[in-house]
Parts: structure tokens; sequence; C-alpha cells
């Protein structure tokens, strides 16, 4: 897939493509930077059920093309957020058996559990006071003891760890942790590219310096004063007072869409929009810093991080596989 031998720009709004080398490549990737103008940013009232209506009128205003060949490693990796955690005699036989039998909020099951409890007690010391001597009663009485003595160390092992062991190890038990997992979301995908580039000419040298600054103005954010006249001196008019309250915000740095160019995608991964993580320049690529004629690097290395801005779910793969 050849390129064009200029850079050019694509439209009159500001909007430019860059790419390295001059010569073209049959396999590249595209990197699409985004900025945009939150002006229209509104909230409203929606329609008769007078809910809130949160809508964006954030309107393009500019876009970067970068095109540059494959990275040196291309890999798609997800990660579950997925803990470890035990649950103490109560939560367990709250999540297993109780749970499913009442109906309500949280606060409602505690106080319908807080009831049920108290009842069961009164019951309890109830029949335990008139018991005779019988062998049903006395297995009755020994399997309570059980039950209390079980609970008693696992509330010793919530408030007192040391206290419940030191009991477990004089009866030869241990109260079973309940260990079990639970999840929590999805992480949010990260990606890492790595180039090595070598000019060939002055014009390629001219190209790397040129996609290097490009890229940094675009996801480095601009900052903006209290008032509307303090903006950034960054050629949209106005100028900084120098003081605090014209540097009071940051403005949100340009998303980034990455396309693989010249393969089948349906063999690829596929990405999200994202934002750059960061950005490294080496400009000893080969171990060492060596200046070619004109006084430039002979090559230098970039290095970027992306983090999408959505998480995966599986509805990203759903479809004909074939």
């Amino acid at each position: 897939m050849g390129r064009p031998k200029t850079n050019r720009t694509m439209s009159p709004g500001g909007n430019t493509r860059l790419y390295f080398p001059a010569g073209g490549f049959p396999h590249g990737i595209q990197l699409i930077f985004k900025k945009y103008d939150y002006a229209g940013l509104t909230l409203g009232t929606g329609g008769s059920s007078n809910k809130s209506n949160f809508t964006s009128a954030a309107q393009e205003t500019s876009l970067l093309a970068i095109e540059l060949p494959m990275p040196s490693s291309l890999t798609d990796a997800t990660g579950l957020q997925v803990t470890g955690f035990e649950r103490t005699f109560l939560e367990s036989f709250i999540a297993d058996t109780l749970a499913p039998a009442f109906e309500g909020s949280i606060t409602e099951i505690g106080k319908e559990l807080f009831d049920f409890g108290k009842g069961f007690a009164e019951k309890g010391i109830e029949a335990l006071s008139g018991m005779a001597n019988s062998g049903a009663q006395k297995e009755a009485v020994g399997q309570a003891s059980r039950i209390a003595s079980f609970m008693m160390s696992n509330t010793l092992n919530s408030f007192s760890p040391g206290l419940g062991k030191a009991m477990g190890a004089s009866r030869g038990t241990a109260v079973n942790p309940q260990a079990t997992l639970s999840f929590e979301g999805v992480n949010l995908r990260q990606f890492s590219f790595d180039w090595t580039l070598y000019p060939e000419s002055a014009e390629e040298a001219q190209a790397i310096k040129k996609i290097i600054r490009s890229m940094k103005r675009v996801i480095l954010p601009t900052v903006q004063g209290l008032a509307a006249d303090d903006q950034s001196a960054d050629g949209s008019g106005g100028t900084l007072s120098g003081n605090s309250l014209a540097r009071a915000f940051l403005t949100y740095p340009a998303t980034v869409n990455i396309n693989l160019l010249g393969i089948d995608e349906s063999h690829f991964l596929r990405f999200k929009p994202c934002m750059v993580d960061s950005i490294n320049i080496d400009y000893g690529a080969s171990g060492e810093i060596v200046i070619a004629e004109g006084g430039v690097p002979q090559g230098i290395k970039l290095s970027m991080v992306f983090k999408e801005l959505e998480i995966q779910t599986a509805e990203d793969y759903e479809g004909d596989d074939n």
C-alpha cells in the first residue's frame, strides 16, 4: 500500500495528514487525533418526564492523521477485576440461605434478620431452660453448644484474631474462612507501541520532527483561565495574564482512533477510541546518540502507550465468526 510522497493538508478545517516513510509501506497503522470544542455542552430539562437531559453538543474542531509502519509488537490484553475475599459466618449464612427469602433493600433485610434472630434466641433460651434429661434433649443441647461455639469463634476471629485462633487450637478446629471470588468489573485495555525510525533524507528527518511536534500539540492540554478572554496563547486568540486564575483549568487533550492499514481486519484486534497515556522519544535509536548530516539524529525510537476510553463487553464480539 503506497503513500503519497508529500505531506499534505486533508481539508481546510485544520485537518492534517502526516506519514513516514515517504516511500510508503505495505502494512501500517493510522493514528487519528481528534480535538473537540465543548462550548456547546448543555444541561436542560427533558420533556414531560422532568428528568435531567444531558446533551453533548461538542464539535470536532481539528483532526490530525499520522500514518506509520506497523509497530514492533501488537498485543491485545484483556484484564478482568476478580478479587478474592473471605466471608464471615453471618455473611455466608445471609448470602447462601436467607437473602433469597427476603425482599426489599439491604436496610429492610437487615431489620428483618435482626427481628428473626431475636425471636430465635428467645425461643432457644426458653427451650433450654425447660429441658429434661432425655437423650434427645441432651443431643439438642450439644448441637446448640456446638453452634454457639462456632459463632463465638467466628466472632472472635473478626474482633480479635489471636483470641479466636487460641480458642480454635484448644478445641482442635479452625473456622472455615469461606474464601470465594468477587467480580468487580473489566479493566480498560492498554496498548504499547514502539517504532524505530531512521530517516533516509533531509525531508524524512523533517517529517519525523513534524510528526512528533504535531502529536505533542494535540495530546497535551492547553491552559484556560476563569475569564472568557484569559485563554491559552496557542494561536486561538487571547493571552495569559500570568496569574493563577488565568491558568485555572486544563482543556481536554485529543482522543485517538487507531486503524490498521493493509490487513484483513477480521484477523486482528479492533480498537475503541483511546487517549494517549504516555509518549517517549529516544534520540539514540541504535543504543547511542549518532548525529547525521545536517545535525539531525541518525534515528529515533518512538514509544507510545494508549488507553481505551471504554471497557470491552461480550457485545463487542457478537456476530458471525466467519
